[in-house]
Formats: structure tokens, C-alpha cells, sequence
């Protein structure tokens, strides 16, 4: 069993505790409002765009499912457009869908640029991918008319969404519980720990990782898409305490970010793993544009669960892509992503990786895919 454990998302980097930055986009805009949960961003972008009963809006065929559930329960109408199994947009079909609809939902997976805006709509940018990722000149999310971010799964820190509203703001209000947000600090400290490259503090944290964590037991188990899968079926109340305000740690925190040597690093972990595992990483993401800061390291193998089974075993805790989608989809009509959603995992390339933690990320990919396909 390999050593270190190396997640896909970051641990909270103890530096931005400490550190204040010249701010970057979206943290140097006056109309950003930091939310406890992304989906709470999402909530607040549908309220200050006026979305909602009587209201229709467009959504890609490929989605988490949090971002349908919020158009939902603020009683817009969804109507779907098509995505390629690539990945890409059926601009086309996207265009059509749009003239329908009071409002287009466009994605940026993986933190690649998303498609182009859709005229006579407003647009709500989902960024949750795409912390500090730019696109030609523009940072994604600078351009529609709502822009959602993800500070939690991009920075470490212990919550948080975050919503852009172009020429405006909504406030969130409340607080998460105390409880829940000291669980959550204690597993960032963890998992920091379970990266270190000092055994002292790497061996009990990893120990203790694979005793506690439902999502390493559900691999073993062979139940991960029962874990991972999106909450259906919420209530407003639900939405509403999503959309209150993050815990006063990540508040701090996020200003203490330094994105461009995120994006950096992030860059260059992306690249050891494209160099060493090519083969496994889907054509449209086989090169890497300039400005893009990449959330993940996107892997489509024909062995999805069996790989990460093998990868947790060599100490890498990968993840499922969306595997399943908001019930709302017509899944025969939208045939096209059935084997996307069976065979997308995602490898971390966050910044609190080495180059040395890429390195054995790569081997331990090259070995569990090999052992997948046995």
C-alpha cells in the first residue's frame, strides 16, 4: 500500500492563514458573496437574475446535478442542451435551446474554457472548476451575467461557494453550524498531514483517512456512485442554508490565495500527468491553453471502479465524474453520455502537490490501470 495518501482535492494551505495578497479575479470584485455551499451560490445567481416561477432556463445534458436541483426549487422550467461525449458543446443545439429560454447555464469542466455566449440571454457561468482559469484574455466567469465559483474543492478551505453578479450583489446571511465546519477543519488538518512527506505526521494520518472516510470505505465496498451522487429531492430551507454565509475561516482564508502561483503549479502537475498517462486522458484535453488552471487531471478508462479501487490501494484517492445525472434528464434522449458517465475518473493535480506527489500520482496511475484491465 503506497505512502503518501494524496487526495484529489487540496488541504487548506496554512500559509493563507497568515498571508494577505494582492487580490485576483474574482476576489478583487466588490459584488462577490461568499456562500457556505456552491450550490447556495447558485441559488442566490437564479434570485438576483430574477429566475424563477414562470421562468425557463437552458442547462448542459452533462452536469453535477446541485445546479439543476437549484433551477428547480426556484421553479424555472429546465430545458436541456446537448453535449458531446468530448466533452464540448453542441453549440448548435445550445443556441436553439437558448432562444427558448430567460437564462443559459454553461459549464467549465475540468477549468477549460466553456462555450461562447449565447445571445439575448442572460448567462449565469458555472466556474466551480475554473478558480484563477482564463480563457484568451478573460478570466472564466468575467463575462456572463452571474459567474459561481468553488473555493472549497479549488483552495482547502473548510467550506464555501462564491457568486459574481455583473453590475450587482446579494447578500447571504447566517452562519453553517459550528459542529459541522469542525469536522470539516479537522479533515483538511488531516489530510494535509496524510500528504506530508514526514512519515511522523504521514503514517497515523493516512491510518486514520482510511478508517473514517466514507468515500474510502464505498470504494472498497464497491458502492461509490451511491456516495458520490448528487441530493436530490431538497427543500427550499435546504437552498436557503447553502446560501448563508461560509464559516468565518474561509472568509479569511480565501484572501490569503495566491492564484497565480496556484495556476502554476496546477499547470505543471497537469502536464507530468499528461506526459506519463496520455493515452487515458480524453483528445479535447490532451493540450493545455494558456491562462488554464486545471482542477483535475480528467482520465476516461473502461474500468472506472475497478481503477479506482487500484488507485487507492497505491495511495491516490481519485474520484467519479458525475455519474449520475439530476433525475429531470431524459437520460434515453441524451444516450450519447451513458458511457462518459461509467468511465470519467479525475486525478489530483492540486497545488499542494509536488512534483515528487505527481510523480507517484503518475506511477500509481500507469500500475491501476494496468491492474484494471487485467
Amino acid at each position: 500500500m503506497s505512502d503518501p495518501l494524496m487526495s484529489v482535492y487540496p488541504p487548506l494551505e496554512p500559509a493563507s492563514l497568515v498571508t494577505r495578497r494582492s487580490r485576483l479575479f474574482p476576489f478583487d470584485r466588490d459584488g462577490l458573496t461568499l456562500t457556505h455551499l456552491g450550490r447556495g451560490a447558485i441559488w442566490l445567481a437564479l434570485k438576483a437574475l430574477g429566475l424563477g416561477a414562470g421562468t425557463r432556463i437552458a442547462m448542459p445534458a452533462y452536469h453535477c446535478g446541485s445546479e439543476v436541483e437549484a433551477a428547480r426549487l426556484a421553479g424555472c422550467e429546465v430545458l436541456f442542451y446537448r453535449v458531446f461525449p468530448t466533452l464540448q458543446a453542441d453549440e448548435e443545439d445550445l443556441m436553439r435551446v437558448a432562444r427558448q429560454c430567460h437564462a443559459t447555464y454553461l459549464i467549465s469542466y475540468y477549468g477549460f474554457p466553456m462555450p461562447s455566449l449565447p445571445p439575448g440571454t442572460r448567462v449565469i457561468e458555472d466556474a466551480a472548476h475554473a478558480l484563477f482559469s482564463y480563457d484568451g484574455g478573460g478570466a472564466i466567469g468575467s463575462r456572463g451575467d452571474a459567474a459561481i465559483f468553488c473555493p472549497r474543492k479549488s483552495l482547502g478551505v473548510p467550506d464555501g461557494g462564491a457568486v459574481l453578479i455583473r453590475g450587482g450583489s446579494i447578500e447571504a446571511t447566517g452562519r453553517p453550524p459550528w459542529k459541522g465546519m469542525a469536522r470539516s477543519i479537522a479533515s483538511q488538518g488531516m489530510g494535509w498531514a496524510a500528504q506530508s512527506r514526514a512519515g511522523v505526521l504521514r503514517a497515523p494520518a493516512t491510518k486514520v483517512f482510511r478508517k473514517v472516510s466514507k468515500t474510502e470505505q464505498a470504494v472498497q465496498q464497491g458502492t461509490l456512485t451511491e456516495v458520490v451522487i448528487g441530493e436530490w429531492d431538497l427543500e427550499v430551507a435546504d437552498m436557503e442554508s447553502a446560501a448563508s454565509k461560509p464559516s468565518r475561516m474561509t472568509e479569511w482564508a480565501v484572501h490569503g490565495a495566491d492564484g497565480e502561483r496556484i495556476r502554476e503549479i496546477r499547470r505543471r502537475n497537469f502536464q507530468i500527468l499528461l506526459n506519463s498517462v496520455p493515452e487515458v486522458c480524453p483528445d479535447r484535453f490532451r493540450g493545455l491553453p494558456d491562462g488554464v488552471a486545471p482542477l483535475y487531471f480528467p482520465v476516461r478508462v473502461p474500468e472506472r471502479d475497478r481503477t479506482i479501487a487500484e488507485l487507492q490501494k497505491r495511495g491516490v484517492r481519485s474520484i467519479e465524474i458525475w455519474p449520475v445525472p439530476h433525475p429531470l434528464l431524459d437520460r434515453a434522449r441524451f444516450a450519447e453520455l451513458e458511457p462518459l458517465r461509467h468511465q470519467m475518473l479525475a486525478l489530483p493535480v492540486h497545488q499542494g502537490l509536488s512534483e515528487w506527489h505527481v510523480e507517484q500520482v503518475a506511477h500509481a496511475a500507469r500500475e491501476a490501470i494496468t491492474a484494471a484491465h487485467r
